[in-house]
Order: structure tokens, then C-alpha cells, then sequence
């Protein structure tokens, strides 16, 4: 299964049709689940080209906010759960409400067990449990409204791009056998790492 932290305008992952009696408690009682989407694992899961052919990422943020990935403690004490169930996306907004995140737990995986961080701007449609977090940001500062720029100088050039007319997406991946800095892989029982990164007006969105 892949393992990313995802920091874009887009939702992610997988699909569920939610049974009510296993939705997750909560200790404020409006948390809510929504059903992942498909279509962004299926566009990233593929082997992007980075722009060096013996560039190797080995810089990749492992937390957000100080939830850790796939550490279920750091999970339910910072979003202030008691189970959030797989295969399953739930959303928190900050606590101003003007970011909201999204995490998602693999199907198989432990229960609050997140493997998929997702950050973007709140809009009216966004749904989800307001979070004593200021805003959302990365063990390396990583955040909404960085340039291009501060997001590489953190996370290094081994990245690939994707444009469009209004916006671009820059993509990091992690797999074996490159992972021998930081064994992350090796440590969470993960074959890939993939972080993506969407900017509209050269501001992380």
C-alpha cells in the first residue's frame, strides 16, 4: 500500500461505503467520515521520472502537525480520537477553519493508523471537526502559501513535475532499494513513499 504525506487542493485515496455502527468515536461528537476518492492514489502510484535519472529523494517529511505517520498514538491524541477506522478518510479543519486536512487510514492497517495526510484551503463544501490546530504544517515547516522555491529548498531537487494552465504539482517518491538513509520504509513496512505538492501563483495550495 503507499504511504504518503499530501499537501495539495485535491482530495485522495480510497474508497468505502461506511456502515454507521463502525464510525469512529470521538471526544467532540461531530467528527465525520467522508468517502475517500479514488482517482489521486491512481494518478501517483505510477514511477514519475524525477529530473535526474540518478537523483535519489531521501529528505521525506515523516509528520504533520506532530501526528506521525502510521503512529496511531500521535493520532488519536493530537486529533482527539479514540478510533478512526480503515479505508476511510476523515477531515479536521484548523482552528480558524480556513485550512482543513484530511487523513486516511489503508484498509488492513491498525485502526488510526494514517497513512495519507491531504492540507488544502477550506471552501463551504468541506465538511469535518474543528481541531485545536493553528494551522497544518509539516516537521519542515512545510505549509500552506510557501513558494515553490522554499517548499525545494526543504525538501531538495529530486522531484518531478506536472503542469497545467492554472497550476503545477511537484512530486517527490521514495522506494527500495533507494531508501538506505533513512530507512523509512524498512521501518513502517512500506514499499513506497510519495509526497505531491500543488501550487497555483507559485503559492502551495
Amino acid at each position: 500500500m503507499l504511504r504518503i504525506i499530501y499537501i495539495v487542493t485535491i482530495l485522495v485515496s480510497l474508497t468505502n461505503c461506511n456502515n454507521s455502527s463502525n464510525r469512529p468515536l470521538a471526544v467532540t461528537d461531530t467528527l465525520k467520515a467522508i468517502e475517500p476518492e479514488k482517482k489521486i492514489v491512481g494518478k501517483y502510484e505510477g514511477n514519475p521520472k524525477t529530473v535526474s535519472s540518478i537523483c535519489i529523494f531521501d529528505n521525506p517529511d515523516t509528520s504533520l502537525s506532530n501526528i506521525k505517520l502510521r503512529d496511531v498514538k500521535s493520532a488519536t491524541t493530537i486529533l482527539e480520537v479514540t478510533k478512526l477506522n480503515g479505508d476511510t478518510t476523515y477531515h479536521f479543519y484548523s482552528k480558524d477553519k480556513k485550512e482543513i486536512l484530511g487523513v486516511t487510514v489503508h484498509p488492513g492497517d491498525y485502526y488510526s493508523q494514517i497513512s495519507i495526510f491531504q492540507v488544502k484551503y477550506a471552501d463551504k463544501s468541506n465538511q469535518g471537526t474543528i481541531s485545536k490546530i493553528d494551522n497544518f504544517k509539516t516537521e519542515k515547516g512545510i505549509r500552506l502559501g510557501l513558494t515553490k522555491n522554499e517548499v525545494v529548498k526543504r525538501l531538495g531537487n529530486c522531484y518531478s513535475v506536472s503542469d497545467s494552465t492554472k497550476s503545477f504539482i511537484i512530486n517527490y517518491r521514495l522506494e527500495d532499494p533507494n531508501d538506505s538513509k533513512t530507512k523509512l520504509l524498512e521501518r513502517q513496512n512500506m514499499p513506497i513513499y510519495y509526497a505531491t505538492y500543488k501550487f497555483k501563483g507559485d503559492k502551495l495550495i
